[in-house]
């Protein structure tokens, strides 16, 4: 149990191999600046309601449409 088939070998991520920098990887700060941080957001309850009123009236002209071909 203790060893594995013949030709079969396993990928070996190493904790030194992960932390090295890749060939041409540059080193990135840990955060990049929030490009939109200045932009207004919407708040949480607009977002639902919006998309509530889409998926409705998307569902409603889908069944409309079968309503209308199957009878």
């Amino acid at each position: 149990m203790g060893t594995t088939r013949r030709g079969w070998t396993t990928p070996v991520n190493r904790v030194s191999d992960v932390e090295r920098l890749r060939l041409g990887e540059e080193v990135r700060p840990e955060t990049d600046p929030d490009p939109y941080a200045d932009e207004p957001k919407w708040a949480a309850w607009k977002v639902t309601l919006t998309l509530v009123i889409f998926c409705g009236a998307f569902w409603a002209g889908i069944s409309y449409l079968a309503m209308r071909l199957l009878g």
